[in-house]
């Protein structure tokens, strides 16, 4: 039996009059790959920002290993939902290593020692041990990208939350990037990711959402999405999107 560990129900996210989640229902099980697809302004980041309490929703639930999220316990709901942004929200007078261990160091209470073995074992992972001791300044776009998921990681996450993570990268820098992630999710850590790199995410998901205006259209299999998509809508983007 699949456990459920992220549940959104009727959700709904408004700016003003501004209607951005038109009610969204989504499920996540322990250990799934969801990517999150569709144009430019159809609420993707959104959803993301409103799973890990960057932004309030006036309708609906979302609840975490069942538990409604809150702003009541936002601290421990972000060492438990880890997100990595578009740009990389890097402290720029703090080293490599100070961004990754500020926060477990003041929010979990980790030992200097365990977390510096961390950091290093998190660097090794994502191929920027020797980068340990620089600023964010000194490291190339790809490079700051991979310090943010290593970052998000020192906390233990048991949900990953990616939001275009390649989309400020020049293209040669993207592989990099896409090859930390994809190495991630094979490890079993369940991941919700929004992209439009659409090879990526026909290659790395268990599950497709495209979502449109607030909306979701459709749900499906990889194969399901990017072949045979019932709605027309889906059929649509993807018919452009793949064709540019």
């Amino acid at each position: 039996m699949r456990e459920i560990i992220l549940k959104i129900e009727d959700l709904h996210k408004f700016y003003g009059k501004l209607h951005v989640l038109k009610g969204i229902n989504l499920e996540v099980a322990k250990g799934e790959v969801i990517s999150i697809i569709g144009p430019s302004g159809g609420g993707k980041s959104t959803l993301l920002r409103c799973i890990n309490l960057l932004e309030d929703y006036q309708r609906g639930k979302i609840l975490f290993k069942g538990e409604p999220i809150a702003h009541k316990n936002v601290n421990r709901i972000r060492t438990q939902i880890g997100m990595v942004f578009q740009q990389f929200n890097l402290f720029p007078h703090l080293t490599v290593l100070e961004n990754l261990t500020l926060a477990p160091l003041k929010v979990k209470r980790m030992p200097k020692d365990v977390a510096y073995e961390k950091a290093k074992a998190l660097l090794e992972r994502v191929g920027l041990l020797d980068k340990i001791h620089e600023k964010p300044a000194n490291l190339s776009g790809g490079q700051q990208q991979r310090v943010a998921i290593a970052r998000a990681l020192m906390m233990d996450p048991e949900l990953m939350l990616f939001d275009e993570p390649t989309s400020a990268l020049d293209p040669e820098l993207v592989k990099e990037v896409l090859d930390v992630i994809r190495d991630l999710v094979r490890s079993g850590m369940t991941t919700i990711i929004v992209t439009h790199e659409m090879r990526f995410a026909r290659e790395i998901s268990d599950k497709v959402v495209f979502l449109d205006d607030g909306k979701i259209v459709e749900v499906g299999s990889p194969e399901k999405i990017f072949t045979q998509p019932d709605n027309p809508r889906t059929r649509e983007f993807l018919r452009h999107f793949l064709s540019v």
